[in-house]
């Protein structure tokens, strides 16, 4: 359980003990009229509307801006109808969410404005001098709420760049590893045929000319070895044959290291179990696009899962990815996104960029085969 979990316990607890002046009082039938309806609206409005910016369903900046509006409503009836400084702890959970939604100086005029409200409102029941300590106070530990709901998200954003940084580097550990295995099948079928290949074509030849000149027994001896000779030289061209066949890049591992990455963000990765690439450089280029459309989900879609998507053709590698981010309404050519163009383009691929507001965003790319671009 990580620090944002705590801090939505924390704020889940203080509305709950600032609820506690208001029972009080309606035991003891001490609130009553106006103010009771008040206290009654309010106190269960701004649990609802604090469960509600939480969900899926409230992601929208708009939408969960009005919702932190609600709660400062609520929290500030509450201090009105029971006339009592305690349920102003509610302002203080506000403004541990703002940092979510809104920039520095917006902070600080939101927590401005609630502490000016709280202000007046106790100006009206105690006079200028608690007013004036009241609203100081709680405009403190507004701006120590938000100081460490922002410390809680730059250790969280740490974090998940540190896990994102490891995964990467697994991923470019196995594409390195599969790189060297593939060289060093390649170095051995070179060094089979050069070597061995010719010594063995030589003594093929040699025994077929003795086999030529040679009569008894001896002969049938050497026609013997001439046959042995020309099938172990047989079993060499195979060998040499199947590791040049074998000497392709295998991806999966290395994109399946890039797709381990945790945190909010859920990778879900379809593909063979084997991803063979004749060529290093395109695998690598592919590698660093899918590593790009994880990287711009992460810290850009505020996405709970990205599902991507590679299929193995005749002709070449097709590649689908999309999430289920909040999307933008216009597509912006970042350094990201013409990056993985480029990579496609060098090897006569194409891809391709859909996105909207609420939409999530999508990718679809493909990258054709050597011999075939």
């Amino acid at each position: 359980m990580g620090a944002e979990f705590w801090l939505r316990l924390a704020g889940y607890l203080t509305w709950l003990v600032c609820g506690i002046p208001g029972f009080v009082d309606l035991l003891a039938s001490g609130l009553t009229g106006p103010r009771a309806i008040t206290w009654g609206i309010a106190f269960p409005l701004f649990g609802l509307a604090l469960a509600l910016c939480r969900t899926e369903a409230m992601r929208g900046r708009f939408a969960r801006l009005s919702l932190l509006a609600v709660q400062s409503g609520a929290g500030l009836a509450l201090v009105w109808a029971t006339k009592d400084g305690l349920p102003a702890g509610t302002l203080v959970v506000v403004a541990a969410q703002l940092h979510d939604q809104l920039g520095t100086r917006a902070m600080l005029a939101w927590v401005t404005l609630q502490s000016i409200l709280l202000g007046a409102i106790f100006l009206s029941m105690a006079g200028p001098v608690t007013a004036i300590a009241v609203g100081g106070a709680f405009a403190g530990f507004q701006m120590f709420a938000i100081a460490t709901s922002w410390l809680a998200h730059s250790e969280s954003a740490a974090r998940q760049d540190l896990l994102r940084s490891n995964a990467e580097l697994m991923a470019t550990r196995e594409l390195l590893a599969e790189n060297s295995r593939v060289a060093e099948r390649l170095r051995i079928a070179r060094d089979l045929h050069d070597t061995l290949g010719h010594h063995l074509t030589a003594l093929s030849i040699q025994l077929d000319v003795a086999s030529r000149i040679s009569v008894g027994p001896a002969a049938d001896h050497i026609r013997e070895a001439h046959a042995v000779a020309r099938l172990l030289l047989g079993d060499v061209r195979s060998v040499v044959s199947t590791l040049r066949d074998s000497g392709r890049i295998d991806l999966s591992q290395a994109l399946r290291a890039l797709a381990t990455t945790s945190g909010p963000l859920t990778i879900h990765l379809e593909m063979p179990e084997r991803l063979d690439l004749d060529d290093s450089a395109q695998a690598h280029a592919l590698l660093r696009c899918v590593q790009e459309v994880i990287t711009n989900t992460s810290r850009h879609a505020a996405a709970q899962h990205l599902w991507i998507t590679i299929a193995q053709r005749a002709d070449g590698i097709d590649l689908h990815a999309r999430d289920d981010g909040r999307g933008v309404p216009e597509l912006r050519w970042g350094n990201g996104l013409r990056g993985m163009r480029e990579r496609f383009e060098e090897y006569a691929g194409r891809i391709e960029f859909q996105s909207g507001a609420g939409r999530g965003f999508e990718v679809h790319g493909f990258m054709p085969r050597p011999e075939t671009a």
